[in-house]
């Protein structure tokens, strides 16, 4: 399980995450580029709001909040230290050429594994 400590008194654990470069065996040295949470009901709260200001506070270039029961995928980009929101996905191929480790999210995929 890859962690991401972010002080001695606060280790999260995403779901899914991208880092570029970050050769470490214990915990993330490097800020991920993108971190996805699959929201539950036991972890909503915690994943849009908790999470939320962590990752925006640490510099997490993208986090995606990911509504498996809906088949949605809610997409914010760092930009001026606070996520805008860029859009709501269900079906198309997402791009992330920002940084030094390009990403392609196919959500049309990512969401077959849900039926």
């Amino acid at each position: 399980m890859i962690v991401k400590k972010v002080d001695n008194k606060t280790v999260v654990r995403p779901d899914v995450l991208v880092v570029c470069n970050d050769n470490s065996t214990n915990y993330l040295t490097k800020t991920p580029k993108i971190i996805a949470e699959i929201i539950s009901p036991s972890t909503a709260k915690i994943d849009e709001s908790i999470k939320f200001k962590i990752y925006q506070k640490e510099g997490v270039k993208f986090y995606i909040l990911v509504y498996s029961d809906d088949l949605i995928a809610k997409i914010y980009e760092l930009k001026d230290g606070k996520y805008l929101k860029v859009g709501d996905f269900t079906n198309e191929e997402i791009k992330f050429n920002n940084f030094e480790c390009k990403t392609l999210i196919d959500f049309k995929k990512v969401f077959n594994r849900f039926h």
